[in-house]
C-alpha cells in the first residue's frame, strides 16, 4: 500500500508478515506497517483473529496491490 497502516488486534493470535519479517501478534497489540510494505496476516490460533486496520491517509482502492 502507498499509505501507512496500524493494525490493532482485538481477538485471537496470528502471524503478521511485513516485507521479510514475521511477527507474532496477540490481543491488545498495535502494529505499525510503513507505507509501501508487503504484508500478510494469518490466524494461528483456535479462535477468530479480529483486528482493526487504521490507514493514513484514508484507504483508496487504487493505492493497494494484491499479491498471491
Amino acid at each position: 500500500m502507498k499509505t501507512s497502516e496500524v493494525y490493532y488486534i482485538l481477538q485471537g493470535e496470528g502471524n503478521l508478515q511485513i516485507d521479510d519479517e514475521i511477527f507474532k501478534v496477540l490481543k491488545d497489540q498495535a502494529i505499525y506497517i510503513p507505507p509501501h510494505s508487503k504484508q500478510c496476516i494469518e490466524n494461528t490460533g483456535d479462535d477468530e483473529l479480529k483486528f482493526l486496520c487504521m490507514v493514513d491517509p484514508a484507504w483508496k482502492h487504487e493505492d493497494e496491490t494484491m499479491l498471491e
